[in-house]
């Protein structure tokens, strides 16, 4: 990989360095600070290396230059459908590979499988088509995510996409009678289509679709995969089942306490603005202080961010320590 990244910097310089271009030691400097990030990062990373190294460009300079990488070839822009931050990875010539993402945590994947590349081309040969390019993008869990999961959770933390098993309906019997009116069973499985505004669950069962508040979600509890362990079936309440830590929006979080960021609602403008603001989902927040004026002071990426309440009932966290 060194070997590959002086080979970049020399065709930089080569291509470049006579040209007249102008700031090209700067331009370059940032190549090079790129090139020592080997993962997807966001413009905001780009920018702490480049500072760790000894440059002080501005946010402005740094972005027209990481749109002149692409441009050139040595930079590739990525945006998965999980957010919508725009990451930048290297673009290594002559070398294709395709991505799984965790939802959960944020983790990027590569991958590369000759097999599949040659499946894709036979497939596009055979619909007479002529393929310039494509992408392939899987979204789940991680290995890691997964192994941190109970084998029970209540339907509000299941993810987008995800087909889950109802085991066990938590609630009074008025609500179970509800449940039931809707179709909602111990047994049958249930897709998740999206999470919609104010925590709703927008759900596929049996081919009907069903929008479940964040509290009657929690009270049903589901199986993600084959092999789990069982739970009584009682009714009995939520004393019989596995403990869990909701979600809850920041606004109702104490000074001092923190988690990860389980999701951002309130729409897609809203949640790239926050996106922008380093509120993805995965990423550590903790409360610094309580309202004050309206607004909340939180500590996100390392930087104190003040919200309003608005925005902070946006910002669902779990996993919440004192």
């Amino acid at each position: 990989m060194p070997d590959r990244h002086q080979q970049e910097k020399d065709q930089f310089r080569r291509l470049f360095g006579w040209r007249g271009l102008d700031r090209f030691e700067e331009r370059f400097q940032i190549l090079e600070s790129f090139l020592k990030l080997e993962s997807h990062v966001s413009l905001a990373q780009i920018a702490d290396q480049v500072r760790l190294d000894g440059l002080r460009v501005d946010n402005e300079f740094l972005l027209q230059c990481m749109e002149q990488l692409c441009r050139l070839g040595f930079a590739s822009q990525v945006v998965f459908d999980r957010d919508d931050t725009i990451l930048y990875e290297h673009r290594q010539l002559g070398v294709h590979h395709d991505h799984m993402v965790c939802t959960k945590c944020g983790a990027i994947i590569e991958f590369k499988d000759d097999d599949l590349e040659a499946f894709q081309e036979k497939l596009a040969a055979e619909y007479g088509f002529f393929m310039l390019q494509h992408k392939m993008e899987i979204y789940g869990l991680c290995g890691e995510c997964m192994a941190q999961r109970d084998d029970l959770i209540p339907l509000s933390r299941a993810r987008i996409g995800e087909k889950v098993e109802i085991v066990n309906v938590a609630a009074g019997r008025k609500m179970q009678m509800r449940f039931a009116s809707m179709g909602l069973r111990t047994g049958i499985f249930v897709e998740i289509i999206s999470s919609a505004i104010g925590g709703q669950l927008v759900i596929a069962s049996e081919c009907n679709r069903l929008i479940l508040c964040a509290g009657m979600a929690s009270k049903i509890w589901v199986r993600p995969e084959k092999g789990s362990r069982g739970v009584s079936n009682d009714g009995a309440g939520e004393s019989c089942l596995p403990f869990f830590n909701e979600s809850v929006p920041i606004s109702r979080m104490a000074p001092g306490q923190q988690g990860s960021i389980a999701r951002v609602d309130g729409g897609h403008f809203p949640r790239r603005r926050l996106g922008k603001m380093g509120f993805q989902p995965g990423v550590l927040v903790q409360v610094i202080s309580s309202p004050e004026s309206d607004f909340i002071e939180v500590m996100v990426r390392g930087h104190r961010v003040f919200l309003s309440e608005k925005d902070a009932s946006k910002i669902f966290v779990e996993n919440i320590t004192p």
